[in-house]
């Protein structure tokens, strides 16, 4: 954790300060270039930086405790609920338990305190970063490979493991993404900035129409956490197999 001065809300007149703890993010180049995408179609991105992890309970609770639910800022065009308690609150497993609209809104938040924009992928980068630029099935290979990822595997006789919950983010280091992107596979299915039916549309808005996530989770299939595979959600559905990660287009310090 990093700490900042920033000036405390509550007291603007008299511009007090306090220190805010801010999550490192550990960013991880992924190249621009052409990328397949989805079922053989060819797609083209910048370069960009996607967090190594999922955002986790630890880092959540930064954006909480700095008062992020009560700033208006952070929540323009977006619903903003009352958050709620993690399934499994160890502070290294992935914040679940978020709606797209949270996610939304701590990306908002930890950009104005770094400086520099941070978000959810858009559901092009998610992929390219998990699929590498050959549109490979898994972060690792075309197969799956089991022990590879929290999922359970008795759905369908993929292999023995079911933990039936989160994992700490980072534990199956083997299942790397090419650049070393972890956990793009199982452990939680993680939001992406567009809509589902319409993926042109990356913008807020109080519509509640669903969004994508990507990735599996622990309680799914393995064939779930393929690269490819996408899932909709209305955008204000919470439960303990979302969670979220951040992507930048410049490395942050």
């Amino acid at each position: 954790m990093k700490r900042v001065a920033v000036a405390d809300l509550g007291i603007a007149a008299a511009q007090e300060q306090r220190t805010t703890l801010l999550p490192d993010i550990d960013w991880v180049e992924i190249p621009g270039g052409d990328f397949v995408y989805q079922e053989g179609q060819r797609r083209s991105l910048p370069t960009f930086y996607m967090a190594r992890y999922a955002v986790t309970n630890v880092q959540y609770q930064t954006f909480i405790d700095a008062g992020g639910y009560r700033d208006e800022r952070w929540w323009a065009d977006l619903v903003r609920p009352q958050p709620a308690e993690s399934s499994w609150s160890h502070s290294n497993r992935p914040r679940a338990n978020v709606d797209w609209y949270e996610a939304v809104a701590f990306g908002r938040w930890l950009s104005a305190q770094r400086g520099d924009e941070v978000r959810l992928p858009t559901e092009e980068e998610w992929e390219r970063a998990a699929r590498g630029r050959g549109g490979r099935d898994y972060p690792w290979s075309q197969a799956y490979r089991t022990g590879y990822a929290n999922v359970d595997e008795l759905r369908g006789g993929a292999g023995k493991w079911y933990l039936q919950r989160t994992t700490a983010v980072g534990v199956y280091p083997y299942a790397a993404s090419v650049e070393g992107v972890l956990d793009l596979a199982g452990n939680v299915w993680e939001w992406c900035l567009n809509k589902y039916y319409h993926s042109e549309q990356i913008t807020a808005d109080t519509s509640g129409d669903k969004r994508v996530l990507c990735g599996g989770s622990w309680g799914d299939d393995p064939r779930s956490a393929r690269g490819s595979w996408r899932r909709e959600f209305l955008a204000d559905y919470r439960g303990d197999f979302h969670g979220f990660r951040l992507v930048s287009s410049a490395p942050i310090g």
